[in-house]
Order: structure tokens, then sequence, then C-alpha cells
């Protein structure tokens, strides 16, 4: 792309030389039509002279004309009573300059074209026709257009020199500002000085620095969460290592199957950190895509129902799917579900099992609710029985690694910054209150307005 600087310079004399020639234009037909006045004038001037002479000794009026450079180029007769030519120019012809008798005339002879002007004497004897060629007067006018046009091919060589400085002195901030940028290093993310900037320029650094600061800010989150989860996945490692030397230590079938059932479980943690920290990282890459298609959030709840399902009988929790209507919104289904699927699991890791209860309880085990809010937007609730979460740490528990204190249930502590993470890419909001009757969790995900025209069945 061109430099700024050239554009605006080029662009600068470009309208300049156009509006000068135009005005220069403008003024050439103007002087032309003054000077044509003129010279008519002059004309009309010199034939009232001659009128005056004729009466006195015609023969001699041609001796006393000035010599002139445009002497050639005008002309004169004296005819009397108009029909015998008593006295003339030396470059006149033998017949009348125009045949007219009285006022301006064009014609040609002797290969020109003359402008003349006819007048009767004082006496009416005799009849005076002046001659002017119509070179001469384009001569006049081309001398004017020249001097008019002239400063013009001085003025824009200075023009564009002065231009040059100017433009050039007023862009410098520019060179300072790509040389204090080439001379950073790939790790300073401050901010760029904007004091001395000029105000057009302001805009751009203050959008440049909000992006570094994001910047600085993605980074550092990209550094604790390295860090984190190398301690994460540290402690099921080094359980898997342990459990396995004490499974090739064991001297007995049952000491080396309990070993090895430690080894497999301490793979599932690992696994299972993996598989969130790999839906973590494509979050934080992909963000939102644009690409959103309608969802059936019923029947995406109702697939990850299914998949809890086994994990909630082998723990005697009752999973439930309440009647719902159907609820269509844009997002990405498979998003969606890991958001589902976090929740639900969440709730059954964390919820008792269903034995001793009262018989009756309807808030028994994990139940899972979808809704339409009055303001035209949906809700899913996640309500379990579990011991909930205090007021004081719901905020808490949304930071990666971040788990409740005094919590024996083993996990990664991301659930639930995976699903924070989702509602917020769909424009949405992860709210965690108490259960019924104050016990338990009520993890609650809220949706904007999803548009009219819901359907009203209902799903069983």
């Amino acid at each position: 792309m061109a430099s700024l600087k050239a554009k605006l310079i080029a662009g600068v004399l470009a309208l300049v030389t156009a509006i000068w020639l135009a005005v220069a234009l403008a003024a050439w037909f103007e002087t032309r039509h003054e000077t044509e006045e003129i010279l008519d004038a002059h004309l009309a001037q010199a034939a009232s002279l001659l009128t005056a002479f004729v009466g006195h000794e015609p023969d001699e009026l041609d001796e006393h004309l000035p010599a002139h450079r445009y002497l050639r180029k005008v002309t004169f007769q004296v005819w009397e009573k108009g029909r015998d030519l008593r006295v003339h120019s030396a470059n006149a012809p033998d017949h009348r300059l125009a045949p007219s008798d009285q006022g301006y005339a064009d014609a040609e002879f002797a290969g020109n074209r003359w402008r003349v002007y006819s007048a009767w004497s004082a006496n009416g004897q005799y009849l005076v026709q002046v001659g002017e060629t119509r070179e001469a007067r384009d001569d006049i006018s081309g001398e004017l257009a020249s001097h008019l046009l002239a400063p013009l091919a001085i003025a824009l060589p200075v023009l564009a020199l002065a231009l040059a400085l100017l433009i050039g002195g007023n862009l410098r901030p520019l060179s300072r500002l790509a040389e204090d940028i080439s001379h950073r290093d790939a790790n300073r993310l401050d901010p760029i000085d904007a004091t001395n900037a000029p105000s057009e320029l302001t805009p751009v650094l203050e959008r440049l620095n909000q992006l570094l600061a994001r910047v600085g800010h993605s980074l550092e989150q990209e550094r604790r969460f390295t860090a984190d989860a190398a301690h994460e996945l540290r402690t099921p490692l080094a359980a898997m290592r342990t459990h396995a030397q004490v499974a090739q230590g064991a001297s007995d079938a049952t000491s080396r199957n309990t070993a090895l059932a430690h080894v497999i479980e301490a793979t599932d943690r690992a696994t299972h950190l993996l598989e969130q920290l790999l839906t973590l990282a494509r979050l934080d890459a992909d963000a939102i895509n644009g690409k959103f298609a309608p969802c059936d959030l019923h029947r995406l709840a109702g697939e990850a129902v299914a998949l809890a399902a086994p994990a909630a009988m082998a723990r005697n929790v009752d999973l439930s799917l309440a009647e719902s209507p159907v609820v269509t919104i844009p997002g990405e289904a498979a998003l969606l579900g890991v958001l589902l699927r976090n929740l639900i699991d969440n709730a059954v890791r964390y919820s008792p099992a269903c034995d001793g209860l009262a018989e009756g309880n309807p808030h028994c085990g994990v139940g899972v609710a979808l809704r339409l809010l009055s303001d035209g937007g949906a809700c899913i609730e996640v309500i379990d029985q579990g011991p909930g979460i205090a007021p004081e740490e719901r905020t808490r528990v949304l930071d990666r690694f971040y788990r409740v204190s005094g919590s024996n249930e083993s996990g990664s502590g991301l659930g639930l910054s995976i699903v924070a993470r989702i509602a917020e890419l769909h424009g949405a909001r992860l709210e965690l209150d108490s259960g019924p009757g104050g016990k338990g969790l009520c993890a609650r995900v809220l949706f904007g307005d999803i548009g009219a025209g819901q359907e009203t069945r209902r799903h069983r």
C-alpha cells in the first residue's frame, strides 16, 4: 500500500492543481471577454478619431501613424460617400473591409480573420472602417493566459516540498511509535505511553493498549493453567507409579489385584482430568465461532442423563429428568452436552445414596429440569441433595482447579469452570444457589431471550 504521506501529498497537489486550473480557466474566459470588449472599444475610438480627421487632410493620415509591432495587424480605410477609397493603411485591401456601414462586423481577407468597426463622419461625407486581426487578439489572450498559468509551474514543486516537510513532520509520531513497538521485547506487554500522541492516534493507542492487556491476561492465565495442570497431573501419575510398584512387589494375588485396582482408579482419574483439560483448552482456543445452530435442550439433557445413569445407579442415586416444554436455543450442541454432563456428574458424585432417606421424599437424588422464563429466556436446573457450597465459596469454585475444602470426592476442580465458560460462550450465566429447603445445591444456567415461537408441546 502507498504510504500515508505520499497519498496526502498527491491528494493535496491534485486538489490544488484542479482548483487552480479551474480558477485560471474561468479567469481566462473572463479576461478574454473583457479583452474583446476593450479592443472593440479601441476600434470604435480609433474610428471616431479618424472621422474627426477626415474633414481636414485625409490624404496625409497614413504618414502620421506611429510605428508599432501590431501595425500590420491593424488596418483602416476612409471611403468618400462610401464609394470612393480616399485613404487607407498600407495593408488594407482595395475593397471595403466589411459590407456594413455602421457598427461591428467580422470579415476575412488577405488570409486573416478581422474584427471591423464602421462609422460615418459627422457630416456624412466619409465612411471610416477600422479593422484588427483576430490573430492579434488571440495573441493578447494567450499571453494573458500564460501569465495566469505560469505561476502554477513554479508553485506546484514549491508546494510539494512544503507539504512533504509539513506532513512528514506531523507524521513523525507514527514513526516514533513504530520504532518503540519494534524495540519492545516479546514479553513486554505494558501499555504504550499515549501522553504526547496526536489526538488522531489516541483511539488507536487505547485499543492497542486494551489488546495488550487482554494478551497479558491470557498469557497469565495460560501460565497459571499450565502450572496448575502440571500439579494436578503429578498426583494421579505418582499414585499410578506407587501402586504399580506395589503390584510389582506383591507376594500374593490379593495384594497384587488390590494394587492393580488402585492403578486403574488412578488411571481413570488422570483420564478424566486430561479430558477436562482438553475441553478447557478447546474452549479457550475456539471461543465463539458465530456458527451456532438450533439445539434442543431437552434432547441434550436426556442424552446427558442417560450417560450419567450408570454412575448414578452404582452410587444408588436417583436421577430424573422432569417433564418440560420444548426449549430450542442457538448454540453448539457438543459444548452444551459437555455443560450438562459436568453439572449432572457433579450432582451425582456429591449426592448421598437414597437408602435411608424418608420414603416419598420428592427431593431424593438428582433432578434435572428445563423451564421457559417470563422474559423470553430459558433455564436449566440441576438440583442435588449433597453438602452444597457455602455462599462465600460459590464464586471461588468457578476458578480452575479450585475444590471445596473438606470434600471427600475426587475431582479435577475444572467441572464448574468449564460449565461457566460454555455458558459465557452462549451468552448465558451460571448461578449457584441452595437447593429446596436450603439443602444441597441448585446449579442454574440462565439463557437470555431465545426468541418467540417456542413450541408448546412437552417432552416426557
